[in-house]
């Protein structure tokens, strides 16, 4: 179906065939727009100047994304590699000095039940030495806490330890290996995605454009007839009445197709009494002005991706309020 959004690297996607797979993780719609937007423009944009958008991946669970920037540039460039998401932390204070961790956000497709257990496990076999107790007060929100064994540790030091050791740190894989507009597969870099998106919307819109121009034809060629009739009215409803094969003879009589005989045969009496020459010709001129349109709008390219880019914006304005970015950028690690 002609996707108005740009779905593969909006909502992501994931998928083995045989010998081959694919794994596109979710991205932020508004920063797919503005990147959309400057390709219309730069149709050669770099991977680099197209980054200056796309932040990088836009998880719905949030986290935070402490690949660097060279690796991120890397991995779109070639279409494969990964990115390291963590889990969202904060230190949380108490009376005489105590503390205790609280994590916020998990990574993109980590169980929350299967990494509490995993955690609790690893605390029975005396894996975790830095924390005395995990506890899970989720509600809608995610709030796991993590109690220290002792305060004199540093609460980074004690995430440091739980992200090598657990899934509050993951990677996110990324492989473009899709299927192209002619059905072949190939591993597409963040250009080739994004472009091959708005060439499906230039079909798109090329295709309706077509289908409403042979919708006019048909209608300007009823139209016609109609007028015809409006002319001749007394003696089209004689022929009606009389002719043994109406449809023909009124074809014979008025040099009418085939489509438009139909159509006035259709035609209720009440229609054809009521017909008005003025209706009618405000009608042929309205459509006739309309297949004018069209007809130019095939022929002129850069008319075609100012609407593709109205559109764009149409989109991004739908969601720039209810999309902004989850999953926030962080320093590496050293």
């Amino acid at each position: 179906l002609p996707a108005g959004i740009p779905n593969l690297l909006a909502n992501g996607a994931q998928g083995i065939a045989v010998g081959m797979a694919t794994s596109v993780p979710p991205h932020n719609i508004i920063e797919l727009a503005d990147a959309l937007l400057h390709l219309i423009k730069h149709p050669k944009a770099s991977i680099e100047t197209l980054l200056t958008f796309i932040k990088g991946p836009d998880f719905p669970t949030g986290g935070l994304l402490i690949e660097p920037f060279g690796s991120i540039k890397e991995a779109y460039s070639t279409g494969r590699g990964g990115f390291r998401v963590r889990a969202k932390w904060e230190l949380e204070t108490e009376k005489g000095g105590a503390w205790q961790i609280v994590v916020t956000e998990i990574p993109y497709q980590v169980q929350k039940s299967r990494l509490i257990e995993r955690l609790a496990e690893m605390l029975q076999a005396k894996r975790l030495p830095f924390l005395a107790d995990i506890r899970d007060e989720s509600a809608e929100d995610i709030r796991i806490i993590l109690e220290p064994k002792s305060r004199r540790l540093g609460a980074e030091v004690v995430m440091e330890s739980l992200f090598k050791l657990s899934d509050l740190e993951v990677r996110v894989p990324l492989n473009l290996n899709v299927l192209d507009a002619d059905g072949r597969p190939v591993v597409m870099d963040l250009r080739m995605a994004l472009n091959a998106w708005l060439g499906h919307r230039r079909a798109v819109l090329q295709r309706r454009s077509k289908y409403r121009l042979a919708r006019i034809k048909a209608r300007l060629e009823v139209l016609e007839g109609y007028l015809i009739v409006f002319l001749n009215i007394d003696e089209v409803i004689a022929i009606i009445r009389e002719a043994d094969h109406p449809r023909d003879e009124l074809m014979r009589r008025f040099g009418l197709s085939e489509n438009q005989g139909n159509a006035v045969l259709d035609m209720r009496l009440r229609s054809l009494r009521r017909l008005e020459e003025i209706a009618l010709r405000n009608e042929t001129e309205k459509l006739t002005a309309e297949q004018d349109n069209l007809n130019s709008l095939l022929l002129d390219e850069a008319n075609q991706w100012l609407i593709i880019s109205n559109q764009i914006k149409e989109m991004k304005n739908i969601f720039t309020k209810i999309d902004k970015r989850r999953t926030l950028l962080s320093e590496a690690p050293s």
